[in-house]
């Protein structure tokens, strides 16, 4: 038996026998001349400085691995435009496709179509997307809601009202930001209450800075506000600036240098959150290929990118058995947001 039949069999037996030892499994491609191989990253949308900053991981990757990486992605953040990309993608046969979905829910069809069709799945904030092979979080997302909490709470002196931003109800990641948020405010910070539900921006600045104006008017007494969302914080900053706000509200939340600093300068936002997109998408992406050469992906393995040298099992009670998640949470601030340039 030739060496490319021998790990075929050898990865449809694994899969047939299923989770081993809290390692993820996947059979190889038939073909692992990694010159013959494509990868496709379909993202939220293409025009956010986000996701501009995760295609240069998918340059390093293939300048150092020899596989064609690509990325897409829709105009607008929806999960239809999403589903669309997939679709048209599925007849083109990458050897894997792998997406940060707006909508976990509405994508789980389409990417079983493409499982079905022998390709590659993987992906990236959906830890409990059904229908991937892999997908990577570069933290704990509970831990990453915490974190902010705790930097609002002690921005706010630990008590007042505040209101928290997200792209929309269907993006996994940034509910469970909110959700730990809610949850670390009313262990640790009881006189801190969120006073509606979690607001959605759409990934939106010019969204997020409207919607700020009108939670002011209705909540005059507010004063926090978390962003998940890139765009969320900056567009919450420039509603706070134009209204006289600025450093009499606290703000905190994730974004990216490119779209934050001069308001972290400013004073108007007080911390942001964040994680290198680019590494991530890296770090997946080695990922990816190590699972289709045949190798072992799993609790404790280093996919040779900082903060992914030794990956944990996904937390929450939700999260797949083949979600897994790094340490890769950054905190800029006054003092060190002029260090990174994306």
């Amino acid at each position: 038996m030739g060496k490319n039949k021998r790990l075929v069999a050898f990865g449809a037996c694994l899969l047939a026998a299923g989770f081993v030892a809290n390692t993820v499994f996947a059979a190889p491609s038939q073909n692992t001349d990694t010159s013959k191989m494509w990868f496709v990253n379909i993202v939220k949308l293409t025009s956010s400085a986000w996701f501009q900053n995760m295609d240069r991981g998918l340059v390093a990757f293939t300048k150092d691995a020899g596989v064609k990486a690509t990325q897409t992605g829709p105009a607008q953040a929806t999960a239809e435009g999403q589903v669309a990309i997939i679709q048209n993608m599925i007849p083109q046969k990458p050897t894997a496709i792998g997406v940060v979905p707006n909508s976990e829910q509405a994508l789980e069809g389409v990417l079983g179509r493409a499982q079905k069709a022998g390709i590659f799945v993987f992906s990236q904030e959906a830890p409990e997307l059904k229908n991937t092979n892999l997908d990577l979080e570069a933290f704990s997302n509970a831990n990453y809601g915490r974190e902010m909490m705790g930097a609002l709470a002690k921005c706010m002196g630990g008590k007042g009202q505040y209101v928290t931003f997200v792209g929309h109800l269907t993006a996994a990641s940034h509910m469970a930001w909110a959700q730990a948020e809610l949850e670390e405010a009313k262990a640790k910070f009881p006189d801190i209450t969120r006073v509606t539900g979690p607001v959605v921006a759409e990934e939106n600045s010019e969204v997020a800075y409207e919607k700020t104006k009108e939670l002011l008017v209705k909540y005059p007494h507010l004063k926090g506000f978390l962003g998940s969302a890139a765009t969320d914080i900056p567009g919450i900053a420039k509603a706070v600036t134009e209204l006289g706000l600025s450093g009499k509200v606290c703000i905190v939340g994730t974004s990216v240098p490119s779209l934050s600093m001069s308001y972290v300068e400013a004073g108007t936002i007080q911390d942001v959150f964040l994680w290198d997109s680019s590494l991530t998408a890296h770090a997946v992406m080695n990922g990816v290929l190590m699972m289709l050469e045949g190798k072992k992906v799993g609790v404790g393995t280093n996919l040779g990118v900082p903060g992914y040298t030794d990956i944990k099992n996904c937390e929450g009670n939700g999260a797949s058995s083949h979600c897994f998640e790094g340490d890769a949470i950054l905190k800029l601030t006054k003092e060190n947001i002029g260090n990174y340039h994306f």
